[in-house]
């Protein structure tokens, strides 16, 4: 059963966005056992939309596979290291003089690093499909196929006007077992004529409030808002140049050119629970102060400094890829 509301307006009230962004991340630095991450690359097109998130709010479209896919087979593989880690310390103490039973620990770390490589493969089980806000042109994008949609962007795409784009919320079943949240649902304002612009998007794990869609909601309607400048989060920072608007403002706002990227992700995400915290607690009716001087309301903490390239990085992330095959 699903439960519509009316349709959210096109406004932002709690405006407090805040996107964290890992610029310190090592990742690109050292793969360890992750020998396929050059296959790791999504469709070009797919690529160059989150290449460009100055013009660009990507979201997926479609329930994709591929998430559950990996999350399932690294949970067997950390269930098979948690039991590799029972049976070590059992046997020193009470089977020693037993054969050690070593096949196990093989086929784990076997397990483990297969499904580690063939990772970016996993990923594209499923559907590739994206919804994209274009904030450069007003407009919004499907990479998905259109029965009577005929009018198309640049990059061949069933395309429509910013305006014609709704969005409500539903309270929906997610799963077998009759677990339900509000998501929101993004379509356009015919959808009898349009039935493939109903998008449904998951904004978090355990969405049981309305809160999750408000705040994904305002984050789409500040960033296809194209009078103002981008809000200042970590994820824009480093493409704030490129945006007209936003590069005449910073410069009329004294903004310092790196702020986000030189705060840990720690710090960030430190941020962002807190402001998640405070919007359950706002009523979304009266619209409050944006925060256009992050760097004046949280300076960088010193105790949360950024991630350093040692050896110590390089042991952590070979753990996680031998005990369950993450990837990142």
């Amino acid at each position: 059963m699903i439960n519509f509301i009316p349709t959210l307006p096109k406004e932002t009230t709690f405006n407090r966005f805040f996107q964290s962004h890992d610029y310190a991340s090592l990742t690109e630095q050292f793969d360890g056992l992750y020998f396929t991450r050059r296959f790791e690359k999504s469709s070009k097109k797919r690529r160059f939309f989150k290449d460009h998130p100055e013009r660009f709010l990507v979201k997926n479209s479609d329930k994709h596979f591929a998430g559950w896919l990996s999350l399932a087979c690294m949970f067997i593989g950390f269930a098979g290291s948690f039991c590799c880690a029972i049976y070590l310390p059992a046997w020193l103490i009470f089977f020693f003089g037993e054969p050690f039973d070593y096949h196990f620990f093989i086929a784990v770390l076997i397990w483990n690093l297969f499904w580690l490589n063939a990772f970016p493969w996993s990923m594209r089980v499923g559907s590739d499909n994206i919804i994209y806000f274009d904030r450069l042109t007003g407009r919004v994008g499907y990479t998905k196929p259109f029965t009577h949609q005929t009018e198309k962007d640049e990059f061949g795409n069933a395309s429509f006007a910013w305006q014609d784009i709704v969005c409500t919320t539903q309270y929906v079943v997610t799963t077998q077992y009759g677990n339900q949240a509000h998501i929101p649902y993004i379509q356009h304002r015919d959808l009898d004529t349009y039935p493939e612009s109903g998008v449904e998007v998951a904004v978090s794990e355990s969405a049981n409030s309305r809160t999750y869609c408000y705040l994904f909601w305002e984050e789409v309607c500040r960033f296809m808002d194209n009078t103002k400048p981008l809000p200042d989060v970590p994820v824009y920072e480093a493409v704030r140049h490129l945006d007209p608007v936003t590069a005449t403002f910073d410069k009329e706002n004294g903004r310092p050119e790196r702020f986000w990227q030189d705060m840990s992700f720690d710090q960030q995400y430190s941020i962002e629970a807190k402001l998640i915290s405070e919007a359950f607690d706002f009523a979304f009716d009266k619209p409050q102060a944006e925060i256009t001087k992050p760097w004046e309301i949280w300076p960088i903490d010193p105790e949360m400094p950024l991630p350093v390239f040692d050896n110590k990085y390089k042991f952590k992330r070979l753990l996680k890829q031998i005990t369950f095959g993450y990837p990142l």
